[in-house]
């Protein structure tokens, strides 16, 4: 004998039942141990009842059967069973809290502020910072739980500004050399991004936009020279190679106010940096040396670039070297 043919109104109830069937077979195995013997008999009369309703044809029947089953469900299991606010809910804070232990101890999102990193990195540039290059901290705090050591010369780094250090250095300077720092720098938590050329007992000097660590001048090769903008004269740019890390500075054929005439001696336990735009980077040559304490990690590469002009497809995806 054929099967009875199922109507338009059956199969639209039959698509919902057999997705509220298997929500309730799924809650009642997830919660089985905390059923007793009285619930789990009439939840299972319950669910037999809607799969012999579903293999029907009949919408009635099936109506009914869902409604008992949706009746005994609620009374047996209700209160184990989620509303969809709280999946949400539920859901949304595991996500929350992942991309915060992510920001706290892997990679945090940083963006360039300024001109300073010129020609590696430009104003707007976004990327992203590995934050275990150097160690594991203890979230909002300097205190290191694992040590990978100090960076190396020729990294970038992106630092908490050392506000008191700086302060205190900046006032054994001549007041027009002070101009350099950043007055809000100076009350403000900051982020910087700058490169580390010296290391803890290195001998520092900068002679006509030539640095020297040690006494020994940095190996450089002029890349190109151009007129540089309005009231500025000719730029510079040079590769400078720090054992096998090659990067491209630039300057404009003046060091006033930012050259070392005299050997600075890197302090234990600090970092010399010094921004790629050599003659347009508030640095180590300006308030001071980096704390090693106060790094956050070492720049990766740029996730995303744009400007007034637009998004730089061209940069997206370099690695910062």
């Amino acid at each position: 004998m054929a099967a009875a043919p199922k109507s338009k109104e059956f199969r639209t109830l039959e698509k919902d039942g057999r997705r509220f069937l298997k929500q309730a077979k799924k809650l009642r195995t997830k919660h089985d141990k905390k059923l007793g013997d009285m619930a789990k008999g009439a939840v299972d009369k319950s669910m037999e009842r809607a799969v012999t309703a579903l293999d029907g044809a009949d919408a009635d029947k099936l109506r009914v059967a869902m409604r008992d089953l949706d009746e005994t469900v609620e009374r047996y299991l209700g209160h184990l069973r989620k509303s969809t606010l709280r999946e949400y809910a539920e859901s949304i804070g595991m996500a929350v809290a992942f991309a915060l232990v992510l920001r706290a101890f892997v990679i945090e999102a940083f963006i360039i502020p300024s001109a300073s990193m010129e020609p590696t990195l430009q104003k707007g540039d976004r990327l992203f910072v590995n934050k275990g290059s150097y160690g594991v901290r203890i979230p909002f705090t300097t205190i290191k739980v694992v040590d990978f050591g100090p960076p190396d010369r020729g990294d970038v780094v992106v630092f908490v500004f050392p506000r008191d250090e700086a302060r205190a250095h900046t006032a054994t300077l001549p007041p027009h050399r002070r101009t350099c720092v950043d007055p809000d720098s100076l009350v403000e938590e900051k982020d910087y991004i700058k490169r580390v050329v010296g290391l803890p007992g290195d001998r520092i000097k900068l002679i006509n936009n030539q640095l020297h660590i040690n006494g020994e001048p940095v190996v450089t090769k002029v890349q190109e020279s151009r007129q540089g903008a309005a009231g500025f004269p000719l730029l510079t740019q040079q590769t400078e190679t720090f054992g096998e890390k090659t990067f491209v500075t630039q300057h404009y054929g003046t060091d006033a106010n930012y050259g070392i005439p005299e050997e600075t001696v890197v302090k234990e336990g600090h970092v010399f940096v010094m921004g790629d735009n050599r003659d347009n980077s508030s640095d180590s040559r300006c308030w001071g040396q980096a704390p090693m304490d106060n790094i956050k990690g070492r720049a990766m590469f740029i996730w995303f670039a744009s400007d007034r002009s637009g998004i730089h497809w061209n940069r997206i995806g370099q690695l910062i070297r």
